[in-house]
């Protein structure tokens, strides 16, 4: 197979459509192609995103069976545990981040990323506001070294926080809808310090963007007056700490 042939798998290589010697022989030349690196990345988050067009919801009795084997099955957690969850991760050998697949966590971010990139305002500080945000949460949706936490939220729905560098991406599925005069508010917590990372409303599904993450900041969200607090005034309905 020439280099030239090598070029053109890379649609082929993102969809898993190669037998195993194409695969060997794609994956020892894209160890070395900086172009074919990008495109496969860009192809797996393509289709991702067409994964997510085309899902369909699960059968009430699937749904049931899973909820009843998760109530019966010990889980780890995000306070406590977390920490050897990581250590677990550490002690096995990681495939090439090329082999990564688009998780369900990075796939849900694109699509809010393409979201916010077509999204039409009037304002040109909102414009250029939400092409930042887009630009942020599909930088980490793709970072192949990104990290991804997912717990329930203790006053129901869940939580997944997903990281790269200094950046936390949080998406917030199914919270219930708060009482009239209370909102979820979002938080970066630093040790002692809790510093507000935005008002979330009062339910619903939500994403928001967490900057300046540094190592073992955690990331909470909390019940507060709808206007929002300064500091935490509740004790965190969902708490994950990034390695």
């Amino acid at each position: 197979m020439t280099d030239h042939d090598l070029h053109t798998l890379t649609g082929a290589y993102a969809t898993d459509a190669l037998d195993d010697d194409e695969r060997a022989d794609f994956e020892r030349h894209l160890e070395s192609c900086a172009s074919c690196q990008q495109e496969v990345v860009e192809l797996r988050a393509t289709a991702s995103r067409l994964a997510i067009a085309t899902s369909a919801t699960a059968p009430a009795a699937l749904r049931a069976r899973v909820l009843a084997e998760a109530s019966s099955t010990r889980q780890l957690s995000p306070l406590g545990e977390v920490a050897s969850l990581d250590d677990h991760r550490a002690k096995q050998v990681s495939p090439p981040w090329y082999r990564q697949p688009a998780t369900a966590a990075a796939a849900v971010l694109l699509v809010v990323a393409a979201g916010l990139g077509g999204l039409a305002v009037d304002q040109n500080r909102e414009a250029d506001q939400a092409r930042e945000r887009a630009e942020q949460i599909a930088a980490v949706a793709a970072d192949p070294d990104r990290e991804e936490l997912t717990a329930a939220v203790s006053s129901g729905g869940t939580g997944t926080v997903v990281a790269a560098g200094d950046i936390a991406v949080f998406h917030g599925s199914d919270l219930p809808e708060l009482p009239d005069g209370q909102t979820y508010q979002l938080w970066r917590v630093s040790g002692q310090d809790s510093q507000s990372a935005g008002i979330l409303g009062r339910g619903g599904d939500v994403t928001e963007v967490v900057t300046g993450m540094g190592p073992e900041d955690s990331v909470a969200l909390t019940v507060e007056p709808e206007s929002g607090s300064d500091e935490p005034t509740s004790d965190p309905v969902f708490l994950v700490t990034m390695a």
